[in-house]
């Protein structure tokens, strides 16, 4: 597995698991509109194929049939500005969890924040979604408060962290 920038070949992929993880998805649009902006800082996850292929445990015949091209296992999103980034989005595929993806996600983030000086980084997150917010504590994120009702379908609180 690999991290890396987002390319706007990697949208299509992005756009199925984002689909696939939340229930307001961002568009293949919005997802191009925002690795174009100078402002913003958008990695990849992405599997190669030994990788891929342990993974789903498929045959060597199945794996020729596949398509070409590695597979993009998840992804994490920031906005920047200043000396903050707010973190938008991270998801991994559902048949890719509890592999430390998300882990290397937030830790190339924060490698990333360090190198371009930025102060903090925030995010929100649901209060219902346990597997984040374990993972952002473990990452050294504290919670600085609550939003109420600020996800829809279903509707539901957001826990602020920094």
């Amino acid at each position: 597995m690999i991290i890396r920038k987002m390319k706007p070949s990697d949208v299509e992929q992005v756009a199925e698991i984002e689909a696939q993880c939340f229930s307001m998805p961002w568009s293949k649009q919005g997802f191009l509109d925002s690795i174009a902006r100078e402002d913003t800082i958008f990695l990849v996850a992405e599997l190669d194929k030994e990788a891929e292929t342990k993974l789903l445990d498929i045959s060597l015949e199945e794996e020729k049939q596949a398509t070409t091209g590695d597979r993009i296992a998840g992804y994490i999103g920031m906005y920047t500005s200043f000396d903050e980034g707010e973190i938008t989005n991270v998801a991994v595929s559902f048949e890719c969890r509890n592999q430390g993806i998300g882990n290397h996600l937030v830790t190339a983030m924060q490698t990333i924040a360090k190198e371009k000086n930025l102060e903090r980084i925030i995010l929100e997150v649901r209060a219902t979604n346990k597997s984040a917010l374990s993972l952002y504590k473990r990452k050294g994120f504290k919670e600085l408060g609550i939003r109420k009702n600020f996800y829809e379908k279903p509707t539901e609180d957001a826990i602020i962290m920094s």
